[in-house]
């Protein structure tokens, strides 16, 4: 499958965690863009961004608490094209890494949990420390870059030794890719955004943490709320998601003896058997996986 096929393969497929928050945020985008054209025409530019602003975390904890719905609304808003084509082109690719080793349910988990944290430290930093004092005001937090900065982390906890091709032309593991992002928003808070810098580290520690907590090595309460999620949110049918899961392992040939020996071994993993295929990943990459690794991999994210 090539690289095209496989991006038209995931965009087509609605049953993806990850398809979905890509088409929610290109929805609103397309609906607040279009707001703002038809105000603009009668002279009302202010008023339109006055009620987007209604979606959009305030710096002001005042205010704030008028508008508790913000912190997963903001989530799904971007200010510019450039914006939410880099969001969501980095999500895309990312948040598709993270759903084909731990399921979809994982994937929304990553990117609601590590949005709202985000919120949260970027509402106490602008309500703690003196620097913002006068900003607080004026300040608005908007967009998804907490959000894919949490599954961009999750990625990287999860298989530090997995390689992206960056720009078609450099390999890079994903440990490297997030640390390099991290090190841009933590220079960029004293200069270029300082409330957009700080909400993409709490959306990373969110990721970074998650990951740690589904493998059993920390425990918190907040950590553990989020995971409960995955009690009610929708499964992907199994027939879907291992139509998925062999799209990307199996070759052609092999896709009906795959499926046989799927359907003959359904029983989950327990998470000694997990831990150990995900520290093989960490250490020597997805590839050096037996296929009954591989499968049993895919049976955990069920």
């Amino acid at each position: 499958m090539t690289l095209w096929d496989e991006i038209k393969f995931k965009l087509l497929d609605n049953r993806s965690a990850v398809n979905r928050l890509l088409l929610i945020n290109l929805l609103l985008f397309a609906a607040a863009s279009l707001f703002r054209l038809i105000l603009f025409f009668f002279n009302l530019s202010d008023a339109a961004e006055v009620a987007i602003n209604y979606l959009n975390v305030p710096g002001d904890a005042g205010l704030f608490v008028k508008r508790l719905w913000t912190p997963i609304t903001y989530q799904f808003m971007h200010v510019g094209i450039f914006h939410i084509l880099f969001n969501m082109l980095m999500f895309f690719f990312m948040g598709g890494i993270l759903q084909d080793f731990l399921g979809s349910r994982k994937v929304y988990i990553t990117y609601l949990g590590g949005g709202v944290l985000g919120a949260l430290v970027f509402l106490i930093s602008y309500n703690v420390f003196p620097v913002f004092a006068t900003a607080k005001s004026f300040g608005f937090l908007v967009g998804a870059s907490g959000s894919v900065m949490a599954v961009t982390a999750a990625a990287a906890t999860l298989l530090p030794q997995y390689e992206v091709l960056l720009f078609g032309v450099f390999r890079l593991k994903l440990k490297w890719l997030a640390l390099a992002l991290i090190l841009i928003d933590i220079t960029g808070i004293p200069s270029s955004n300082p409330g957009g810098g700080i909400a993409h580290l709490g959306g990373a520690f969110f990721g970074m943490f998650y990951i740690l907590y589904v493998k059993g090595a920390v425990n918190n309460p907040f950590l553990k709320f989020f995971n409960g999620l995955n009690k009610i949110i929708p499964k992907t049918s199994k027939v879907d998601e291992t139509k998925i899961y062999r799209e990307k392992v199996y070759s052609n040939s092999e896709t009906k003896k795959a499926n046989t020996k799927h359907e003959k071994r359904n029983s989950k993993p327990n998470q000694n058997e997990i831990d150990a295929i995900l520290d093989k990943i960490s250490h020597s990459g997805y590839d050096s996986l037996t296929k009954e690794e591989k499968e049993m991999l895919f049976r955990a994210s069920e």
